[in-house]
């Protein structure tokens, strides 16, 4: 696999503790621009909980900082950041004026951690997810790319799965989400669900897709 440009919307699906949140994590880690996770789940506090880093291989408070309100990531300085919205900003109004802040930002990547999140149903999606899916990238290096992870395929809009050049399918149990997969990419190898943090790797334009396996070092904070 070659790297992923900047500017292309990528893809992650897979079931709970499949791998895919942390290959998103892992890879973008190593970007040399603006990202910003959106962490719907609260990940960030089962983290600190636990003593394990929050974002891997980064430093808090040097390549990121821990926003919970708009305000707070307004005022982010770090190239990084993890926005981890209070109850109050997880409303249609709080997400639409997120994704809008992204897309007039331009220049950086967007990682959802969990796509259905953002929505009640596919036809709610923020119309500022919608406009970086489909304008987002036309800026070409300076544009602002999607990361999108999701555990169930089937549930979420076509427009990201249109838009998006790579895809990253970890282990999904329902039939119709490894379906799904198979319709998006063509390929039928995807109605074969991998094994433990293996995953198929498929770039539009392939004829098939490759298989792969997540691998990765966990470690605690000190």
């Amino acid at each position: 696999m070659d790297h992923i440009p900047y500017h292309e919307h990528v893809l992650l699906t897979g079931k709970t503790r499949s791998g895919k949140s942390v290959l998103a994590e892992v890879y973008l880690a190593g970007f040399d621009k603006e990202v910003i996770m959106l962490d719907t789940k609260g990940q960030v506090y089962e983290r600190r909980r636990k003593k394990e880093e929050l974002w891997y291989g980064l430093e808090e408070g040097v390549e990121y900082t821990v926003c919970e309100t708009f305000e707070e990531l307004l005022e982010c300085e770090t190239l990084k950041a993890i926005y981890v919205p209070v109850p109050e900003e997880q409303t249609p109004d709080g997400f639409e004026r997120f994704f809008k802040y992204c897309y007039d930002k331009q220049n950086l990547t967007v990682w959802v951690d969990e796509l259905m999140s953002v929505a009640d149903s596919p036809r709610s999606y923020p119309f500022s997810l919608k406009s970086l899916y489909t304008r987002g990238s036309s800026r070409g290096e300076t544009g602002t790319s999607v990361w999108a992870c999701t555990q169930r395929p089937y549930d979420i809009p076509a427009v990201a799965m249109a838009n998006s050049t790579h895809f990253f399918v970890f282990r999904m149990n329902q039939d119709q989400d490894r379906k799904k997969m198979v319709a998006v990419t063509g390929c039928p190898e995807m109605d074969q669900a991998p094994t433990g943090h293996n995953f198929w790797y498929f770039q539009d334009g392939w004829d098939e897709p490759v298989m792969a396996k997540l691998k990765y070092e966990k470690r605690e904070r000190g």
